[in-house]
């Protein structure tokens, strides 16, 4: 072991030494010092890498896995000594033997040349953890996966390399990605963490591989657990370390704030005195010394000082920059200075060795407020030193080897957890005491015995120093009550603590700066807490000293933000089994949540004689107090939460302990009403409350669960117990009673003038444990401590009495902000707050029952109503004056609550079932009003009913409806269960957040809608009660008080307010609780009982009063329901009421009743024989009523049938008809009598559809058209042909199509629009539909005429456009110059439709028609293939397509005008002629025929030229293919897979002849090969030629339309019926029937035999048109966009199994869900920091028009545009169980499943090329400032916020399914309320604004716009056109890495594409705000 020992010596030698090595002795310039700090890292790792592998032997062992990167060992240039490594001028930068990179596990799975299995076993293998748990600490950026299933709680998650999707199928997992406030590390492994048992994917990966040769078995021998050797090196080397980074920062006071000022001050005062030696003593003192240190001889005012400037949270970035350049730093870039302090923590501002010159930037620096230090170089050094060692510490852990990891973290584990002993600790190490006591004595008074903890210094001998430890004095009399100020506590005076390194390093995490502080944190939280042996005693280590670092926190921190207690409680205490230690070892517990309290009880004050929480009123700019009282609140919260025995909290001990905590907040916040002058600035005091008082209940909840979910292991006593100390809480408050009628003691208290709180915690838990035993048993209990229980109850009803006082708005001059507090009370179920002081007060009406009026008269004395009962204050002169009426409501509604609300006293069977019954109420609440989406239902619905989804479903399920969603955007929604609504109260507690009388209209509306009716006010509410037989025993009497004579007198009073002053505000609630008090006394005493005060006091006088009332102020319902009431009173109490009602208005007018009620059927007077025959009469009336009902149905939905005779003849009579003609209204000016000619929008675009064929592919030509499918086992193109083409339509000027909205404009009308608005004509948005587009289109109107007989012609003579001309109306002299005008002005915008053309020699306006017919025939070409997508193609394509069909005619009649006023175009300059390989259309074939039908030359009709093409073009198909035969067992295989598909097409001996007589094969010999391969070449043949016939009869369509103006003319050629009569053909049917219609021959054979004789007869020397030679195949498949996985989650959880195209590779790009997919090409793409990623891909790779990419990570689809530069954002076409759509989707880990009818819907809006209109539909206005700035400022920093389109409202049921493109988009213009304005999505970067000179916000955003581009196209140059005054400000800061992560440089020279990290340095920013105070965050 003397190696092991002379290694230490050694080392601590050399770390303590450090300042005397000549390169690091003397200060530098900063250039120097960047280069200082790269050889000072060398340094330390090349040491330390060296002393653990036992002076470098190792080293090619360890690094071994450099070898992949293609290194060999001499390149790795490890030290050979110690000489070598301490020689540092000699280092040269890129010799690094232990840089690396690592590997991703994905990484090759990405690229299609290294996918394979054994490629990624072996990347995953570097992640292997066998042995032990992961504990990888997770990376910004970096995904993390959790299972609801599996894991034990939220915290549990995964790292990608662990996440196995196999133990997760059909599990809830989702994602999140790493921020620096959502972190943590890796549990696989731990098995606490899961409840199943997992299977690492990197352990499996690594199973799977055995490649390991003989360095790599040495490696796992050399680094083996048991090799004693290497272990004691490690620990050696390890604990000189951590000792030696201990010392230093024993000795580094400085940074404590309770130093920094002191030390600041003293300086100045002795610099300013001239007292030289006295400071340089001071500074002596302060400096790092060690044994080398302190024999220096220089001194102090010599040596070297640097000025370090700390981090801190009250300065911002601007204030910071100033504040450092007044300390005048030696960095002229200031600005980068400040972005290292804010991301490292700390910088240094200076250096020097003239310290005068030096300490004036030091004082200068701090006079601004910042914190800096006066730090000596050779100290500096070794802080450096020590962050470098931390550092080393990182990259050790991410070494890849498992064998060293599982050593290395065991050693590291053991070395942190043991004390430091004696021969470790250096003898000349110091305490800091003597230097305090020295020069700051007063911060350690002797008689302290906290002294050291209160400066945060250690005790002495390097000691833990004694913590503010309280604990309850455990006398019996101590722990038998609970006080109102304080239990009497003890403090001990000693305590023992393990004083190990790890508690040291804890104790001083104040000190380090932020990069050391988190890169410690980061190093000793995941080793430890990820470590089955030191966990434990991690946590052991960490409960000891959370006094200290609670403290420390709360006062002594200068970044509090930083603490690691955050972390540590994370990963520790919620450890089950931690925590269970913590609870039954000693008083752990206890002392946690004394130093909770301790921190509060510092702002605590006594309150008449209670003590309780008062806000910080002190200065606090770091505010570490709020992060104090969030981080203990939480924790203790944490700790409740993970223990499964609820008896450990019943204990007295620990119960007053919590209690303590809890009831500082009760009634800690108090409010006053206000009066006089409203208030100008209100109060904003309440937050702090708010926001604790919360946390406070959250852990009453914790507490009130574990005891429901653990019921039957509560020991009675122990809850008994808990009960009593409690009620000596509560009941032993000093009260003021006042008398009232002279017998009845009342409290004496008036809210709405006495500071009154609403808030009480204690109360919300005294009422949930009340609830946990019987009624008789807690009054048994209660009364023994109280003998009043209003003393209790009274402050409930003072915060129900408070809040109902704001409401009605008699607190308005408080503010808004009581009204908001009060919402949060009464409506927030989370708190359960407002329900408990409803069970309170119920509990003082049963328990209190002996003097049942003095609870009714303190209730009314405390509603402040007293005075109104007694008769001392008239309805309107109360204290609320007008708001009476309205206080009265909530009076009432209050006294129905207290009658009806009895869920605290039933009985249920289980835990599980209560829940059950709860989540059922609340799903029916929320329900009610309207159907809800699921997410939106969970947010109505209370969490902790929402925790187990599986009941929360099963809830769901039982009292809804599930209804899918229909639209592209909409999600699915639930409905209530329409026999559900007659359960509903709308008085009840579960509905307090809505308005009595809408939600009784709507319950009302359904009821009716089920009994068929339209008399609402004759639907009858009924109170909802609870029967007492499923209640506790003693609740019979909770209604007694309504009936007894008091409150009875307050119902009469109350209905006799309502008669003498009109007023109907309350009676509606009244009514219904009369109902409610009448149907509860049925419950006690019997169906016919009545209540005896309600007969005695004439309350069926005032019910029959309001009933015969004619006031306006009743509404029909309320009259209704009082005589209602009224007749169930006489029907249980005939004799009594009719006598009371003769009393009260005379006989007269009680028979006038009885005879009216008799009208309605109702027999007041009729025995019971005679009321059964009555209501078996109602019975039979209501079946005949509802066979009258289905009879008339049944009429209904045959009324055709009945009517057709009738229709005949009356079509018969109507033979004239009259024609309607197309709408030629303006849409601009309305006008449709204009001279002015119309044009229609256009957009004029590339398409994508158009791919080339291949006749010998089978896939293409043998998969039948059954409509839209996704094969989901083929993600993404293969076939670099079809990505080629993409690429070609998106520049080939021959693939354009044209869409419109075909909305009419008068040509001047658009001038002065595009004019007005600023657009150009080639590009501007439809003034109606707001469609973008790009070009316009001249109409014209075309008379009326017979076109069927025109069309029969029309096949057989010969046809051009001529035959069009003579159609339209004729010009007059005008119009056809404005008409010529028109088209040179408009061709010349628009280059003629395709500049290039326009540039050949001899072009005119008139060839422009040789463009135009080129794309309106891709125009008929994407009709059809867009159709392909349909169910039956072939029935449907020529229907239901009306606006497609328009914008065909208009197209063709602007080609008519163009001929008729221009002229007709040159054919033979034929622009698109195929040449030099150069394909410029697929569709050739087609081109040629409709080029030929109308500018050929040659006279011809249309059947002879689709005859002649078919004819070539078959021959050429036959040809082609019967020459490439194959071998015969390629034969077979294709026609197997052909026939596997359905769509082989076998001939008989006819057809093959013919086919072998246009083309024979003869090395086809066998009968059985050559059948299947002519039946092959037939399939081919049918497949390739059916979408020319199609087009062909669209072609015709189009002309029959233009003939057809009327519309009504069917579609008949030859007597068939095109559109109706072609339905179920076979394809070989259905291809003979078009070539029979449309070409001289009956079918495809004769078409073969005798059409091709008839050519040939014509002669060889006919010249063939080139359009017709070497015709180019098109696809004749269906096109679509790619294939998506099935579930979207796959992409996400399994990327491993998807095999996705890269654009390029992507440095960690596997680590990243920042990837979007094309849908397009199927291409994967990576955000890039400058967000241009789709535009990119789309310009270089991809069809660059526009695009739609999926966006997995947030279930989106983007849709873009490329001009101008738009984006759209849509859900995903997934929906997940609950028929959920986007984030809400996925944010559960519910798994999304692929729609296929939203999906396809998105297809048609691709193929259509309606992608562009549809962005700018949504887009609207924004769209316009797209348009308007063409690209040019937006392309510098594309920052606006992406537009996305939201769900239509949910209560749209009868929104239309999809169907066709003419309908609706299925989008709304506002947001909705589930998409977040907030997130930190990466797509959704800061906005651009524009400053003026003044650098205010300027006006005129679009009017800047039209001037730079009237300046540009003046002539002028972008720098000339942008005005002077005019300056665009993005981010200052947009690309620069604050986070200065390590790497992220090198990605950026190597030109990787990295995620944008400055919107989570936003998004951190923002967290840190609290309080409501404005945040500074960190610079």
């Amino acid at each position: 072991m003397s190696d092991v020992s002379d290694n230490t010596k050694d080392l601590n030698s050399i770390l303590q030494s450090l300042h005397d090595i000549p390169y690091l002795k003397s200060s530098r310039n900063p250039t120097e010092r960047a280069k200082m700090d790269h050889a000072l890292k060398k340094l330390i790792f090349s040491l330390l890498y060296y002393s653990i592998t036992n002076k470098g032997q190792n080293l090619s062992n360890l690094f071994h896995f450099r070898l992949d990167e293609g290194l060999t060992i001499d390149d790795l240039k490890f030290p050979a000594s110690l000489d070598e490594i301490m020689d540092m001028e000699n280092y040269s930068k890129g010799d690094e033997f232990y840089k690396f990179k690592i590997a991703t596990a994905t990484a090759s799975a990405d690229a299609d040349s290294a996918s394979s299995p054994e490629s990624e076993s072996k990347i995953l293998k570097r992640f292997n953890h066998m042995g032990r748990n992961c504990g990888k600490k997770f990376k910004l950026g970096e995904p993390l996966y959790r299972c609801k299933e599996c894991g034990f709680d939220d915290t549990c998650v995964l790292c990608i390399h662990c996440f196995n999707p196999k133990d997760h199928e059909n599990h809830h997992v989702y994602t999140d990605i790493c921020t620096d406030f959502t972190s943590g590390i890796c549990d696989c492994g731990d098995q606490e963490a899961w409840h199943a048992q997992l299977h690492c994917k990197a352990e499996l990966a690594s199973a799977s591989v055995d490649t390991a040769d003989d360095m790599e078995e040495d490696l796992e021998a050399i680094f083996d657990t048991n090799n004693k050797i290497i272990r004691s090196l490690m620990v050696s080397t390890l604990s000189t370390v951590f000792d030696y980074f201990i010392d230093m920062f024993n000795q580094n006071i400085e940074p404590l704030p309770v130093f920094t000022k002191e030390i600041t001050l003293k300086l100045r005062e002795l610099t300013q005195q001239g007292k030289i030696d006295e400071r340089s003593q001071l500074l002596k003192d302060l400096a790092y010394s060690n044994k080398f240190l302190n024999n220096q001889e220089i001194p102090v005012e010599e040596r070297d000082y640097t000025v370090m400037i700390y981090n801190d949270e009250y300065h911002n970035y601007s204030q910071a920059t100033m504040a450092l350049r007044q300390g005048v730093p030696d960095n002229v870039h200031t600005d980068l200075l400040t972005s290292k302090i804010d991301s490292e923590g700390r910088a240094m501002l200076k250096c020097s060795n003239d310290l005068t010159n030096l300490i004036e930037g030091f004082f200068a620096v701090q006079t601004n407020g910042l914190s800096a230090t006066l730090t000596t170089w050779s100290e500096y050094i070794h802080q450096e030193a020590c962050k470098y060692i931390i550092i080393w510490l990182s990259h050790c852990l991410s070494l890849p080897n498992a064998k060293f990891q599982t050593l290395f973290r065991d050693v590291l584990g053991e070395v942190l957890c043991q004390p430091r002993t004696e021969p470790t600790i250096d003898s000349n190490s110091r305490d800091m005491i003597s230097v305090v006591e020295t020069h700051f004595k007063k911060n350690l008074p002797d008689n302290n015995p906290y002294k050291f903890i209160d400066v945060s210094i250690f005790a002495p001998n390097l000691q833990i120093p004694l913590g503010h430890h309280s604990l309850l004095n455990p006398t019996e009399d101590n722990l038998n009550h609970i006080s109102n100020l304080s239990n009497a506590i003890v403090k001990p005076t000693t305590r023992t603590y393990s004083n190990t390194r790890l508690q040291h390093l804890l104790y001083m995490d104040n000190r380090y700066w932020k990069r050391l502080r988190k890169d410690l944190q980061n190093v000793i939280i995941p080793t430890l807490a990820s470590s089955i042996i030191y966990k434990p005693i991690f946590c052991q280590q960490v409960v000891e000293i959370f006094n200290h670092i609670t403290r420390s926190i709360t006062y002594m921190d200068r970044e509090p933000q930083l603490t690691a207690l955050r972390e540590c409680v994370v990963q520790l205490f919620t450890c089950p089994t931690n925590a269970k230690w913590i609870f039954q070892n000693g008083t752990h517990f206890i002392d946690i949540v004394w130093s909770v309290i301790d921190v509060f009880m510092e702002f605590c004050k006594i309150e008449n004689g209670t003590l309780i929480w008062q806000r910080v009123q002190v200065s606090n700019l770091t505010k570490s107090y709020t992060i104090s009282f969030k981080q203990g609140l939480y924790t203790v919260e944490t700790l409740l939460s993970k223990i499964s025995d609820p008896n450990i909290l019943l204990r007295r001990m620990e119960f007053i302990t919590v209690m303590t905590l809890c009831k500082i907040f009760n009634g800690a916040w108090k409010i006053k009403r206000k009066e006089g002058e409203h208030v100008i600035h209100e109060d904003q005091h309440f937050i702090p409350y708010l926001e604790y008082t919360t946390s406070i209940y959250g852990i009453i909840q914790t507490l009130e669960k574990l005891l429901e979910n653990n019921k039957t292991m509560i020991n009675k006593e122990l809850l008994g117990n808990s009960i009593h100390l409690l009620n000596t809480l509560l009941s032993h408050k000093s009260l003021v009673y006042k008398l009232v009628y002279d017998s009845h003691e009342i409290v004496k208290f008036t809210v709405s003038n006495e500071r009154v709180s609403y808030m009480n915690p204690i109360h919300t838990l005294f009422s949930f444990l009340i609830e946990k035993i019987s009624l008789e048993d807690a009054r048994r209990i209660v009364s023994k401590e109280c003998d009043d229980f209003l003393k209790i109850s009274d402050f409930s009803l003072r915060s129900v009495v408070l809040c109902s006082q704001i409401y009605v708005g008699f607190w308005v001059r408080n503010g808004a902000s009581v009204l908001h507090q009060a919402s949060y009370y009464k409506n927030n179920p989370e708190l359960n707050s407002y329900s408990r002081d409803i069970h309170l007060n119920q509990l003082a009406l049963l328990w209190e029952k002996d003097d049942t009026p003095r609870v009714i008269y303190n209730m009314l004395d405390r509603w402040e109503l007293l005075d109104w009962f007694n008769g001392d204050a008239e309805y309107n002169k109360t204290v609320y004056q007008d708001k009476v009426s309205l206080i009265f409501q909530q009076f009432i509604a209050f006294t129905y609550q207290l009658l009806t609300e009895r869920q605290f006293f039933k009985s249920f069977a289980s835990s599980e079932e209560r829940i059950l019954s709860q989540i059922k109420n609340a799903i029916i609440y929320s329900l009610y009003s309207k159907p809800l989406s699921y997410s939106k239902l969970l947010r109505s619905v209370p969490d902790y009913l929402t925790e187990d989804s599986t009941l929360f479903d099963s809830a769901l399920s039982e009292v809804s409806i599930f209804v899918e969603p229909k639209g592209l955007a909409d999600n699915g929604i639930f409905k209530l269960k329409e026999s559900l609504f007659s359960k509903i109260d709308p008085l009840k507690l579960s509905n307090l957040g809505n308005e009595f009388e809408s939600s009784s209209a709507i319950i009302k509306a359904h009821i009716a809608k089920q009994k068929k009716t339209t008399d609402l006010p004759s639907i009858i509410l009924q109170p909802q009660i609870t029967p007492v037989k499923h209640l506790d025993k003693d609740t019979q009497n909770l209604g007694n008080f309504t009936r007894s004579s008091v409150f009875t007198k307050v119902i009469y009073k109350l209905l006799q307010a309502c008669l003498d002053n009109e007023d109907g505000t309350f009676l509606n609630e009244l009514l219904h609780l009369i109902h409610g008090i009448f149907k509860d006394d049925e419950l006690i005493n019997g169906k016919n009982s009545l209540p005896e005060t309600y007969i005695s006091k004439p309350i069926c006088a005032l019910l029959l009063s309001i009933a015969n009332s004619k006031s306006e102020a009743f509404s029909e319902h309320i009259l209704k329901k009082a005589d209602y009431l009224l007749q169930e009173m006489i029907l249980k109490k005939p004799e009594e009421i009719f006598e009371s009602l003769v009393n009260s208005f005379g006989q007269d007018l009680v028979d006038e009743y009885k005879a009216k009620k008799l009208n309605q059927g109702v027999n007041l007077e009729e025995n019971e024989k005679e009321r059964k025959r009555r209501l078996a009469k109602k019975r039979q009336a209501k079946l005949m009523a509802k066979f009258n009902s289905q009879q008339n149905k049944f009429m209904k939905e045959n009324e055709e049938e009945f009517e057709k005779e009738q229709s005949a003849e009356t079509d018969s009579l109507n033979s004239d008809k009259v024609l309607n003609y197309e709408d030629f209204t303006c849409s601009l000016c309305q006008d449709d009598t204009s001279e002015d000619f119309f044009i229609i929008p256009t957009y004029h675009e590339h398409s994508p559809i158009f791919r080339q064929g291949d006749i010998y592919n089978v896939d293409e030509y043998g998969r039948p058209w059954n409509g839209f499918t996704n094969d989901d086992q083929n993600l993404t193109y293969i076939n670099d042909t079809d990505l080629e083409n993409l690429k070609t339509d998106g520049f080939r000027g021959s693939r354009k199509v044209f869409v419109s909205c075909n909305h009419h404009i008068h040509y001047n009308c658009f001038k002065r629009y595009i004019q007005k608005k600023g657009f150009l004509s080639t590009g501007f948005i439809c003034p109606l539909c707001q469609t973008f587009s790009n070009s316009i289109v001249p109409v014209w109107c075309i008379p009326k005429i017979d076109p069927q007989p025109y069309l029969d012609n029309l096949l057989k003579e010969e046809i051009s456009v001529d035959s069009f001309i003579h159609i339209l109306r004729e010009f007059s002299s005008d119009e056809f110059h404005s008409v010529y005008d028109f088209f040179e002005d408009v061709f010349t915008d628009y280059q003629s439709f395709d500049k290039r053309v326009r540039k050949i020699d001899g072009f005119t306006v008139a060839d422009t028609a040789l463009v135009l017919i080129n794309h309106w025939t891709n125009t008929i070409s994407m009709l059809e293939i867009s159709s392909r997508l349909d169910v039956s193609p072939n029935e449907s394509f020529l229907k239901n397509r009306e606006q497609k069909y328009k914008t065909l005619k208009n197209v063709l009649i602007c080609m008519v005008l163009l001929a008729s006023s221009i002229g007709k175009p040159n054919v033979t300059l034929s622009p698109y002629v195929n040449q030099k390989s150069v394909i410029w259309n697929q569709n050739q074939v087609f081109q040629y025929i409709t080029k030929e039908c109308l500018f050929s030359t040659a006279k011809r009709s249309i059947r002879d030229i689709i005859t002649e093409t078919l004819i070539r073009y078959c021959n050429q198909i036959l040809t082609d293919f019967i020459s490439q035969a194959g071998s015969s067992s390629q034969i077979k295989e294709n026609y197997e897979k052909v026939r596997a598909s359905g769509e082989i097409y076998d001939i008989n001996i006819e057809m093959l002849e013919t086919l072998k007589s246009v083309q024979n094969n003869d090395m086809v010999n066998e009968n059985e090969e050559a059948t299947m391969f002519y039946n092959l070449a037939y399939t081919c043949l049918l497949s390739n030629i059916l979408p020319t016939l199609r087009r062909c009869l669209i072609l015709i369509k189009v002309f029959h339309e233009l003939l057809n103006e009327s519309g009504e003319a069917p579609f008949i050629i030859e007597g068939i019926d095109i559109e109706n009569d072609l339905v179920g053909y076979s394809t070989p049917e259905y291809i003979d029937t078009l070539i029979s219609l449309l070409t001289y021959h009956r079918s495809l054979k004769e078409l073969l035999t005798i059409g091709t004789k008839a050519l040939e007869a014509m002669g060889s020397d006919r010249e063939i048109d080139p359009y017709l030679q070497n015709i180019p195949y098109e696809y004749c498949g269906i096109v679509k966009m790619v294939d998506l996985a099935k579930y979207l989650n796959t992409y996400i959880t399994n990327t491993r199994d998807i095999k996705l195209r890269e654009e390029q590779p992507t440095k960690n790009g596997s680590n990243r869900l920042d990837f979007r997919i094309c849908l397009t090409c199927g291409v994967k793409i990576h955000l890039r920091a400058d967000h241009h990623e789709m535009s990119r891909h789309l310009a270089k790779n991809c069809f660059k028009s526009f695009g739609a990419f999926l966006i997995p990570n947030t279930s989106e689809v983007c849709l873009y545009l490329g001009h101008p530069p738009s984006t759209v954002f849509i859900s995903a076409p997934y929906l997940n169980s609950h028929g959920e759509v986007g984030r809400n989707a996925m944010k559960r880990g519910d798994l999304t499943t692929l729609n296929i009818k939203r999906y396809e819907y998105l297809n048609k809006l691709w193929i259509n090329n309606e992608i562009p209109g549809y962005i700018s539909r949504v887009m609207g206005d924004e769209f316009r400032v797209s348009i308007l700035s063409n690209g040019f400022v937006f392309a510098l920093n594309r920052n606006a916020r992406p537009r996305r389109v939201p769900a239509p409202d949910e209560d749209e049921e009868d929104e239309d399914d999809f169907n066709d493109d003419e309908g609706d988009e299925f989008y709304v213009d506002e947001d909705d309320a589930d998409f977040d304005p907030d997130n930190d999505n990466p797509n959704q970067p800061p906005n651009l604004r524009l400053f003026g000179e003044d650098g205010n916000a300027m006006g005129g955003f679009l009017e800047m716009f039209e001037n730079f581009r009237d300046a540009l196209e003046g002539g002028a140059t972008t720098e000339q056109a942008i005005p002077p005054q005019f300056q665009f400000f993005g981010p200052r800061f947009d690309n620069f890495n604050f986070t200065n992560q390590e790497g992220t440089q090198e990605d950026e020279e190597e030109g990787n594409e990295t995620t944008n990290e400055n919107d989570q340095d936003h998004s951190g920013q923002d967290n840190n705000e609290s309080d409501g105070e404005e945040s500074h965050g960190s610079w």
